[in-house]
């Protein structure tokens, strides 16, 4: 089932939480791609050193940002690729959740090709989405869709199945970050514990 916008525009530490165990994917002209979230970070907007928008910072790029949850902000990061983020709560509280890992569901093959990848196998499928940047070359996640609209068909959420009985989400502190000072020690990570395909394990 796919969410609805009521679901992103819950308080984003909660969307955060969630998110982990749901599926996003991603629909286009060459086929259809999808992974199941394992790890996320949660960006508390104007209070938040690490975040954006903080301080009240706003930029043309970050319109998306200022949307009510259920949008994607989609910006470009060293230079080399993109990271994906989910809009939460609402219009003017520009808050929003990065999805840093996903373990892939649906078309690894066509993920490894944009990946550049010579084949698929048990060796380098971990190495397919675990990180924001990567997985959004896996998933054909860039700048021209930034903005878009969760709840359509071009790029969703669907909820996730009920986390099995020895799988437990863990939180700790976001990664990359020494810009945000202070902040960087907020336990605004969420991870699948165990999952071979998060970023960086606690």
């Amino acid at each position: 089932m796919k969410l609805k916008e009521t679901f992103y525009l819950k308080p984003t530490l909660t969307v955060a939480r969630d998110l982990i165990g749901c599926v996003l994917v991603r629909k286009d002209s060459y086929g259809i791609t999808s992974g199941k979230i394992v790890e996320t970070e949660a960006y508390m907007g104007f209070e938040d050193k690490g975040s954006h928008s903080y301080n009240k910072r706003h930029t043309p790029s970050m319109d998306p940002l200022y949307k009510s949850g259920g949008h994607g902000y989609i910006f470009p990061i060293y230079g080399v690729g993109y990271c994906f983020n989910v809009v939460t709560e609402a219009v003017n509280v520009p808050r929003a959740v990065l999805i840093r890992a996903l373990e892939p569901v649906e078309g690894k093959h066509l993920m490894g090709k944009r990946r550049h990848f010579s084949g698929i196998n048990s060796s380098n499928l971990k190495n397919l989405t675990n990180g924001p940047v990567k997985l959004c070359q896996a998933m054909h996640i860039d700048a021209t869709i930034n903005g878009i609209n969760l709840c359509g068909d071009e790029l969703f959420i669907l909820k996730g199945s009920k986390l099995r009985s020895n799988e437990k989400i863990l939180t700790s502190a976001r990664i990359n970050i020494d810009y945000a000072e202070d902040d960087k020690f907020k336990p605004w990570r969420f991870i699948l514990e165990g999952n071979k395909f998060l970023s960086r394990a606690i």
